[in-house]
């Protein structure tokens, strides 16, 4: 990814099973404050997490869909992958010096990467 399109979010927001729900970001390349989007991650729905930027429904058009999987293509993939060399997926495990320093601060080890293209992540875990 060329970290144009990100946001920062704790592993809370994250994790558990929702559809649709509000949940929190702490920081985006769109908000430097706390906020709230929909976005989905269901039991049996292989292509989740669905994270973005914003709402998901919105998000699926305007391309701001940061993360999915299970291989989803369709305009999820579409409308962003191909246009910000594809998608990072970074985790804080403390804060040192690192690449995307830029970044609140860095920190980040990168632990996904999807290449530019039509398709998400060929993971199936659900993050």
């Amino acid at each position: 990814g060329d970290c144009q399109r990100w946001l920062i979010s704790y592993k809370a927001s994250v994790m558990g099973w929702y559809a649709n729900a509000h949940r929190y970001i702490e920081k985006s390349s769109q908000r430097s404050t706390r906020y709230r989007a929909r976005w989905y991650r269901r039991h049996r729905a292989k292509e989740d997490p669905w994270i973005s930027i914003t709402d998901h429904g919105s998000a699926v058009h305007s391309g701001h869909i940061v993360y999915g999987e299970n291989n989803y293509g369709n305009i999820h993939a579409s409308r962003v992958l191909p246009s910000h060399l594809g998608a990072n997926v970074f985790i804080r495990y403390k804060v040192t010096e690192s690449s995307c320093s830029h970044l609140d601060g860095g920190g980040w080890r990168r632990v996904r990467h999807v290449p530019p293209g039509t398709r998400w992540h060929p993971a199936r875990d659900q993050l």
